[in-house]
């Protein structure tokens, strides 16, 4: 069966599920308003959702609770073996800082519909969340996946003063940020250029875990398995999850890339070499396929699309489509818009 190709883990929605059902809500109705199974998702927890459906998900989750901080309340109820293979990895890791770099790594096990990176700078690491445009993501889902790493972390050091801030790119609820802040133990800053948790680095080396190296190598190998099938791990699609973070701030470059992922630009154009693609081929379809989206699913004006995909005007956004599609973005948008009327 073919996974949706943006997706999140089943056994993510089983939790909001508990969540629900602890505040004394049935969550099956929510779940059939958007076409899910709590019996379905109970048996598969591996399985995956897609995002457009866990996204509608959220979104009723938020209307029948009316707590836009709801995603703080389901991390009590996620535990490491939602995460299966990746939980135990987590949990056979040597300190804290290890822990972040593995769920960065591999956290398209968990989701893979945003951009995560890690951060190192000289006395702090962000652990960030950028969303992908044109794939639809909840604040809830972010502040969820936020505060179950601190949960998780809380659990694992016995420690609660873990995180030295917080940015989050959501608006400020009208109840203000107390719930957030309350949860997080520190300054929460709302309408960020996007998602971070910043933690200490000499605090993060310093949380030693019991560590296990062969039980993390053998989970590492799972969770690698696991990431093939779905394709995961090569370097053309993290590529393209990190090219469509950012195009809408300007084109990257390999060498703005290449920094993301801490390689030079050698390495990562041999990575990609290797995989039969090039930067330039990449971002080639990056733009493809946002051009796309915005012409059939939004009325963004074309000008404003040539700016989101990294041009630096329509001409030569126009250009570029004509040599993909050997029509203009005009044509392209009233063909098709008239063809499924």
């Amino acid at each position: 069966m073919n996974q949706p190709s943006y997706s999140t883990i089943a056994a993510w929605a089983l939790a909001i599920c508990k969540a629900l059902q602890e505040s004394g809500r049935d969550p099956v109705p929510l779940l059939q308003d958007v076409g899910l199974n709590l019996q379905e998702l109970e048996q598969h927890p591996d399985s995956r959702v897609a995002i457009a459906t866990m996204t509608a998900f959220w979104d009723r989750v938020e209307q029948i609770t009316a707590n836009p901080a709801f995603g703080l309340e389901v991390s009590r109820y996620v535990q490491p073996m939602h995460f299966r293979a990746l939980g135990l990895l987590m949990i056979s890791c040597q300190n804290m800082q290890q822990v972040i770099e593995k769920i960065g790594r591999y956290h398209a096990m968990i989701s893979n519909t945003v951009n995560i990176r890690v951060i190192h700078q000289p006395h702090r690491i962000g652990f960030a969340i950028d969303p992908l445009a044109g794939v639809p993501i909840s604040a809830l889902a972010v502040d969820g996946f936020f505060a179950t790493i601190v949960t998780f972390a809380r659990q694992l050091t016995g420690q609660n003063l873990l995180v030295q801030n917080v940015e989050l790119m959501r608006s400020l609820p009208a109840t203000g940020n107390e719930r957030w802040s309350t949860f997080f133990q520190c300054p929460v800053n709302f309408q960020q250029a996007t998602n971070c948790l910043w933690f200490e680095r000499a605090q993060l080396i310093k949380m030693a875990l019991p560590g296990d190296s062969q039980l993390a190598a053998a989970n590492e190998a799972l969770v690698e398995q696991y990431l093939q099938k779905m394709n995961a791990l090569n370097w053309h699609e993290r590529i393209k999850n990190s090219i469509q973070a950012v195009l809408e701030q300007g084109e990257p470059t390999l060498a703005d890339t290449a920094q993301v992922f801490n390689l030079s630009e050698r390495t990562l154009r041999r990575y990609l070499q290797q995989e039969g693609t090039s930067f330039r081929q990449v971002l080639e379809e990056v733009r493809r396929e946002m051009a796309v989206h915005y012409l059939l699913q939004t009325a963004v004006p074309v000008t404003d699309i040539a700016l989101r995909l990294g041009f630096s005007d329509s001409s030569n956004f126009n250009r570029a489509f004509q040599r993909w599609f050997e029509q203009t973005p005009g044509q392209y948008r009233k063909e098709k818009k008239s063809v499924g009327s």
